[in-house]
């Protein structure tokens, strides 16, 4: 969808081909040949971000002071403000805090506002985790104090408790509790293969995605934590041959890193609780015997109860398609299973939907499921004695609960329910009555924060068209006042010439519908014949198609803008992809990787018989998974797609972490056939792609190993992939997201080149040299 200044509306047209529905939405581009195009180094200059206004709510429960947000000012003091009336104060004076404020990089204030906790010193660990020092500020006496002593950039987390003087950290795997300047060391068995209260590599990449595994209940009277022991995990060994330094030492450093692949042992996980009414309370560990120890995940932890009377521990085999939900009682340490699900038809994602809504005379808890067949919220009663009550129902899904507001009884909610690229605001009452916070007859993708009592919230808009936010009263159908409204970003724009993108939905032989995105070059002319980019990312439950504004200089745009390369960009969403119900999801189960290609080889067919496309020149390029599914689309030999650029790729499930992979694949001894199909294994399609194919990867990927592509190029290499087909750009010691030492900018260029040499090619790639034969 193109966006220019002054058009509001939208072209809506119908095609059909033979065994595909195609429905299009777009904005018609304006006549701009005058105007700029976007160029190389603009794309990764920020200039054309989009502006957006984030708030972090003061947690309060006094009705006047709704409406109250923290935030800082250049010097780095905190200033509470309301966000309705405008009226500010000075919280914290940077100058009174004893520490240097350019080093602080996170702060959390105590519930009660005596105390300011601040972290400095931040060293990256992985996707979420980083290590860091600790500072608590006394407001009254201005007195700066470490966490503890002889920190040295090495606490893995600290927060505080929902009431009172209390902080719980981690250092060195072990969990301690801070009350007042007074340490407690709660655990003394953490190491290298033991984590207490925080995850291991696992755990954080493919379940909680947070860099904790502990929880205050709501009175702050207990702590609920999970741990972790890898031993027996094997290890996997990651080189660094810079080591962050400016010099290469003589030998390489090495991480050591227990990382769980298909079949391996995993980490065994254990639930404890501790009480905090008293100094001297030793942890409880609570026996979590749902499934053997060796079969047995938890994917989440939640407290159901207005004080401490029960928490919730979520629990599922090895696969992720059996759960048992446990309900602990505290007080007397017992437990229950309380649900129970067989998902084996699929998969159960660990969505951590689980809500507590205090204040009922039946104890009840909100929870997302998809066991209708659409991902929807569902009412429980914390003991299961009742069946569940279903809040919402439909041929759409529930992305995510926004905010539940008890006081008021009713849940805000985002949801497909128009359209599945789409995200709009809904509230729903505990009864199941539904109300619409936006207009549902527009489309839009829009987000909301809400007030921590509920009566206000930012709505944003995210597109199609250009993003506004605006604030919101739940009492009124006006917006109070609006925040942003991207005024400049939209001036700025004015001035360039952009791709023109549409939506549409195409539809397989099976039945099956894919959303589509294309991007169409600034002044295009649909009598001149266009190159192709396919650019998926494809994995499971994701989703790249939404309709939120793209009409802004990222690479996508620039690879259609260039006047030396003018792609077309298509980006499909097929099966196994998210928001389109769950057999759309499932179907990939025991296959990963498979349908996927096929259907990204469908959409390409129906593509390369359009009139403006050049069917010679159809390329495919993505990253991580989007990287493994070029390789697939490559493997199929269809001449279809004359180019494949694989960036840090999978290409051999056996390869890849047991916790993703398993959930998708089950067992390897089991689908053993299943798990040869799905690697990249197959060298025609290699050998016969006329402008062959780029891989792409970092030494250093701690998530996708770089032992993917070295495994593939020599398998290639002994099938006897020729050099003018196959190129390999390895990048020293980056990670997953390749930008150390400035390799993402090396990255794009080459992709740029490597389009722009597919675009320019005659006939098959070969010149008749000798070594070609």
């Amino acid at each position: 969808m193109k966006v220019t200044h002054g058009i509001k509306g939208f072209v809506a047209l119908s095609v059909t081909f033979s065994s595909i529905i195609l429905q299009v939405t777009a904005v018609p581009a304006p006549a701009a040949i005058s105007k700029k195009l976007a160029n190389f180094t603009e794309v990764f200059s920020g200039g054309f971000r989009v502006s957006r206004t984030a708030v972090t709510w003061l947690e309060s429960d006094k009705k006047d002071e709704d409406g109250l947000y923290v935030s800082q000012d250049a010097s780095g003091s905190l200033i509470f403000k309301n966000i309705v009336t405008g009226e500010n104060e000075t919280f914290v004076n940077a100058a009174d805090v004893g520490v240097k404020q350019a080093d602080v990089v996170d702060y959390q204030i105590q519930p009660d506002r005596k105390f300011v906790l601040y972290a400095t010193n931040y060293t990256k660990q992985y996707r979420y985790t980083f290590l860091a020092d600790y500072h608590v500020f006394n407001r009254e006496t201005k007195e700066t104090v470490p966490l503890i002593e002889d920190q040295a950039g090495d606490i893995q987390y600290a927060g505080w408790a929902p009431k009172g003087d209390v902080i719980a950290f981690v250092r060195a795997n072990d969990l301690y509790i801070w009350r007042n300047g007074k340490v407690q060391r709660v655990t003394t068995d953490g190491g290298p293969d033991q984590f207490n209260a925080v995850p291991d590599w696992v755990y954080e990449e493919e379940i909680f995605g947070d860099t904790k595994t502990l929880w205050f209940s709501p009175d702050a009277e207990y702590l609920a934590y999970l741990s972790f022991n890898e031993t027996g995990v094997p290890t996997y060994t990651i080189p660094y041959y810079m080591a962050s330094q400016k010099n290469a030492p003589p030998y390489p450093s090495e991480l050591e890193l227990r990382y769980p692949k298909v079949g391996e042992k995993n980490p065994t996980v254990s639930f404890s609780l501790l009480s905090l009414k008293d100094e001297e309370a030793k942890p409880e560990k609570i026996e979590l015997d749902t499934f053997e120890a060796d079969d047995l995940l938890v994917t989440e932890v939640a407290w159901v109860a207005e004080e401490h009377a029960n928490v919730i521990v979520r629990t599922t085999n090895r696969y992720q398609d059996l759960e048992k939900v446990l309900l602990v009682d505290v007080e007397k340490a017992s437990k229950k299973v309380v649900r129970e699900r067989d998902a084996t038809d699929g998969w159960l994602e660990p969505l951590q939907a689980i809500k507590f809504i205090p204040g009922l005379d039946t104890p009840s808890y909100i929870d997302l499921s998809d066991e209708s067949g659409w991902n929807h919220i569902y009412l429980h009663t914390v003991d299961g004695s009742k069946e569940p009550v279903a809040l919402t129902s439909g041929k759409w899904e529930v992305s995510s609960v926004v905010k539940v507001d008890a006081s008021r009884g009713l849940i805000y909610y985002l949801s497909t329910e128009r359209h599945s690229t789409e995200r709009h605001l809904y509230s729903v009452s505990l009864e199941g009555k539904k109300k619409a916070l936006v207009d549902t007859k527009k489309e839009g993708v829009y987000a909301a924060s809400f007030s921590t009592g509920g009566g206000y919230y930012i709505l944003s808009y995210n597109g199609p068209l250009l993003p506004w936010q605006t604030l919101n009263s739940v009492d009124s159908a006006k917006a109070l006042q609006t925040l942003n409204d991207n005024a400049a970003l939209k001036t700025k724009l004015a001035n360039y010439n952009l791709p023109t993108q549409t939506w549409s939905t195409v539809k397989n032989p099976e039945g099956f519908t894919f959303n589509v995105i294309e991007y169409l070059p600034p002044n295009f002319n649909p009598r001149k014949k266009y190159p192709v980019l396919f650019a998926p990312y494809g994995g499971p439950n994701a989703q790249e198609t939404t309709k939120t504004f793209r009409t802004t200089v990222d690479w996508k745009n620039y690879v259609a803008s260039d006047p030396e390369l003018q792609y077309i960009i298509v980006v499909v969403d097929g099966r196994g992809t998210g928001y389109q119900g769950r057999k759309h999801r499932a179907a990939v189960t025991k296959q990963l990787g498979k349908l996927e290609a096929e259907d990204q080889l469908f959409v390409a067919q129906q593509w390369r018989k359009k009139a403006y496309v050049d069917p010679a020149h159809i390329a495919i390029w993505g990253w991580s998974f989007g990287g493994y599914l070029s390789g697939k689309v490559a493997e199929l030999n269809s001449g279809v797609f004359s180019l494949a650029i694989m960036t840090a790729p999978v290409t051999d499930w056996r390869f890849y972490d047991s916790m993703y992979t398993e959930r998708y694949m089950k067992s390897l001894e089991t689908n053993k056939d299943g798990y040869i199909e799905t690697s990249i294994n197959k060298s025609e399609g290699f050998k016969n792609i006329k402008g062959g194919f780029l891989i792409q990867h970092g030494t250093g990927d701690d998530n996708v190993h770089f032992q993917n592509t070295a495994v593939l190029v020599d398998k290639l290499l002994q099938e006897g992939v020729k050099p003018h087909r196959m190129q390999s750009t390895f990048f020293p010691d980056s990670d997953h997201s390749i930008n150390f030492h400035g390799a993402q900018d090396y990255l794009y260029r080459e992709l740029a080149s490597e389009l722009y040499e597919e675009k320019m090619r005659k006939g098959d790639g070969t010149r008749g040299h000798q070594w070609e034969l």
